[in-house]
């Protein structure tokens, strides 16, 4: 069953990737990118409680998975703000090379405080991965990032590792639907309090503005998020964030095609080795979590 955890991470990553040009976009004209995270994080808390209520799934959080649900609702605030804050200061495939040195971050965590052993494919990958993704962005004179940009991209690397990690503990405890929902209201409610709604929703964007937020509420959020937290219920954390090194690729040729930014034989070559990387996990396939049960799935 593996392969629906890898359908589904791909999936999100490239939902991801298409949403960041979009994102971009935006933050061209008067959206503010912390905003955005406002309206994100209440959008798809709103769009995910209609579904329960609509569906008629009862509303319950195991017993001890609410110790976890609050910092999982941090730590996806806490990645698509820093995230944001990238893409508005650098070009979006450098904000998403950054970020997606999160595997790295996860295989380290695993293999130190889960003493999980990595394989000789796992690192292979990683490696393989990383390195088409500096390819994927690098001009000839290196790597273009200021330091705040690099600050701000390394922290939400630092953010998507601890809610992939998280999210997998709880895989076997809640569905997606049940982890978007209590997630995203926890992080709802915390962002809040930096960024109140008001000051998110009561802005004056036009139609077209209003019409590629909804887009990322839907499409770069509710789908992708559930999308990767179904897949970690049949991949682990390690794979499942290594197959999401997708993203970048896709990102790259939507900013070639929407933006007008430049995609290299250097860039081309980096996306190439990505793709070798992720078809190169299908080798030896780890063994899937086990699910939940029972209850809704996504």
């Amino acid at each position: 069953m593996h392969w629906k955890g890898y359908a589904a991470v791909i999936a999100a990553a490239m939902l991801w990737g298409v949403a960041g040009v979009v994102a971009k976009s935006l933050f061209s004209g008067a959206v503010d990118p912390l905003a955005l995270v406002e309206i994100r994080l209440t959008g798809v808390f709103v769009l995910t409680l209609a579904v329960f209520l609509v569906r008629g799934w009862r509303i319950r959080i195991p017993t001890g998975a609410a110790v976890r649900l609050i910092p999982l609702g941090a730590a996806i605030a806490f990645t698509q703000s820093t995230y944001y804050v990238t893409i508005n200061l650098a070009s979006v495939t450098t904000a998403i090379f950054l970020q997606y040195t999160a595997p790295a971050l996860v295989m380290t965590y695993g293999a130190l405080m889960l003493r999980e052993r990595l394989t000789a494919a796992q690192l292979i990958a990683l490696a393989g991965a990383l390195l088409g993704g500096y390819l994927l962005v690098v001009g000839p004179e290196g790597l273009a990032v200021t330091p705040k940009a690099a600050i701000a991209g390394i922290a939400s690397a630092a953010g998507f590792a601890a809610w992939v990690l998280i999210g997998r503990s709880q895989g076997n405890k809640l569905t997606p639907w049940e982890m978007l929902l209590y997630a995203f209201g926890a992080g709802a409610v915390l962002w809040s309090l930096y960024v109140p709604p008001w000051r998110a929703y009561l802005q004056p964007y036009t139609l077209q503005e209003w019409g590629l937020i909804a887009f990322i509420v839907v499409f770069a959020t509710l789908l992708p998020f559930g999308l990767f937290l179904g897949g970690l219920r049949f991949i682990d954390s390690r794979t499942a964030s290594l197959t999401a090194t997708l993203e970048p690729v896709v990102a790259a040729v939507a900013a070639a095609l929407l933006l007008g930014e430049t995609l290299t034989g250097r860039g081309i070559a980096g996306a190439a080795l990505i793709l070798a990387s992720i078809a190169s996990l299908q080798l030896f396939p780890p063994r899937p979590p086990q699910s939940a049960a029972g209850r809704p799935s996504i």
